[in-house]
């Protein structure tokens, strides 16, 4: 059979979450699938529900492998797909049963190399009107069809840096993989370094894809040595586009700023003896937005808000981390 799609879900104690996503996996309209449950080794019984559902769906198999993060479960997703096309699904998400018919759709009839979707923010009270969602979230048929340059500079660089709701070719991944040992930002770094392999983009502009907004993940977490890997990425990205689309380093420098003082903003919410021992975190902070504050069209890229902020914390850092926990508090 052709058209085969390969779905990587990774899998890491989403025992309260993973029948939600199952369930919307396997009521897809596009049935040729197989899906690839990926445990990074949980320590719930996330295991014992994917073996359920092996038994229900024969599409379905279990791999188990020890704790990594989830690059390191995608990647070996990736090297035991054998569609023509692979998705990212997270197991605390969930999918419009439409989803993948109108992503493979656009790819085979754009000849585009990825086709994306939009994205919806879900919680905890819609996981009672999962069936409702499924099919809410199918909408318009609207789309637009984007070079690869384009996808780069008016896409990509505008904050849409994550790898699921997003259906590829698996001719144009080859060998990329996601870099291990990174918590936020290792989405980013896959597409950057896909883009050269890119020639034409489809955006569906329908929002088939539920993404649940975890008040416990990284994003809403106090500051942790990990979240610097934000900074990393984006530092990482800027070298990278140098290579491909210099034109729209500016673009990504603006992202880094904007990082830097986010991250910063983090390090403010701690107590004033807890900044203290995390002086260096504050210093690559301000390294990296004086990095990026260098580039004179990055600069006048930010808005008027970030520019001020940015002023203030590239000349006193200190100051700037203790006006913002008083004004957080």
């Amino acid at each position: 059979m052709t058209d085969k799609i390969s779905v990587i879900v990774p899998v890491y104690n989403a025992a309260a979450y993973l029948s939600d996503c199952l369930e919307s996996i396997v009521h897809q309209t596009c049935a040729n699938l197989e899906i690839l449950l990926i445990d990074d080794g949980s320590r719930d019984n996330s295991a014992d529900i994917c073996r359920e559902w092996c038994r229900k769906d024969t599409r379905i198999r279990l791999i188990q492998k020890e704790n990594g993060g989830v690059s390191s479960a995608r990647n070996l997703g990736l090297e035991e797909a054998a569609g023509e096309f692979v998705t990212f699904v997270d197991a605390d998400d969930w999918i419009g049963e439409e989803m993948l018919d109108k992503l493979v759709t656009r790819i085979k009839e754009d000849k585009s190399d990825l086709a994306v979707c939009g994205f919806r923010e879900v919680h905890d009270g819609d996981r009672k009107q999962l069936s409702r969602y499924r099919k809410a979230a199918s909408g318009s048929g609207d789309y637009q069809v984007l070079t690869a340059k384009e996808y780069a500079g008016n896409y990509l660089l505008s904050g849409n840096t994550r790898c699921w709701s997003i259906l590829f070719d698996k001719r144009i991944i080859g060998s990329v993989r996601f870099q291990e040992g990174l918590t936020i930002g290792e989405d980013l770094l896959f597409l950057v370094d896909l883009l050269a392999c890119l020639n034409r983009v489809s955006l569906v502009k329908s929002r088939e894809y539920c993404y649940y907004r975890n008040e416990d993940g990284a994003m809403f977490s106090r500051f942790r040595p990990s979240y610097m890997d934000q900074i990393t990425c984006w530092q990482s990205a800027c070298g990278k586009l140098q290579q491909i689309y210099p034109e729209y380093v500016y673009k990504s420098r603006i992202c880094l700023f904007q990082a830097a003082l986010l991250t910063a903003g983090k390090l403010a919410m701690l107590s004033g003896q807890e900044r203290k021992k995390l002086a260096s975190y504050t210093q690559r902070c301000q390294q990296a937005a004086r990095e990026a504050a260098a580039d004179r069209k990055a600069w006048k890229g930010l808005s008027a808000g970030y520019k001020g902020k940015g002023i203030l914390f590239l000349h006193a850092p200190s100051l700037y981390l203790f006006l913002y926990h008083r004004w957080k508090e």
